[in-house]
């Protein structure tokens, strides 16, 4: 059995192909923009200089973006998480004294 096979087949592929296509395109983007920019830039940091390519910078600071992104999206989603457990608990306490 394939492991994107479940109960609603139909629907689960066409959910893995809307999710797996753009993917492979952007990485498809992003190898062929690596190829074309193998220029070296002077990077300066607070201390130090380095030499690194325009297509490898451009990798840093997005996954860098990318980890920024996700670390606030996790922290709203713990807030989140943390309301609906009180509100749980609030009705079931309402519940249990009506």
């Amino acid at each position: 059995m394939p492991f994107f096979y479940m109960r609603e087949t139909g629907k689960n592929m066409i959910r893995f192909i809307f999710v797996s296509l753009p993917l492979i395109v952007l990485f498809l983007i992003a190898v062929a923009f690596g190829a074309l920019n193998k220029q070296v830039i002077a990077v300066d940091f607070i201390v130090a200089q380095q030499q690194i390519s325009v297509a490898t910078l451009t990798a840093l600071f997005l996954a860098v973006g990318f980890i920024i992104g996700l670390l606030s999206m996790l922290g709203a989603q713990w807030m989140l998480r943390r309301d609906i457990r009180k509100l749980k608990k609030q009705l079931v306490n309402s519940k249990s004294t009506a």
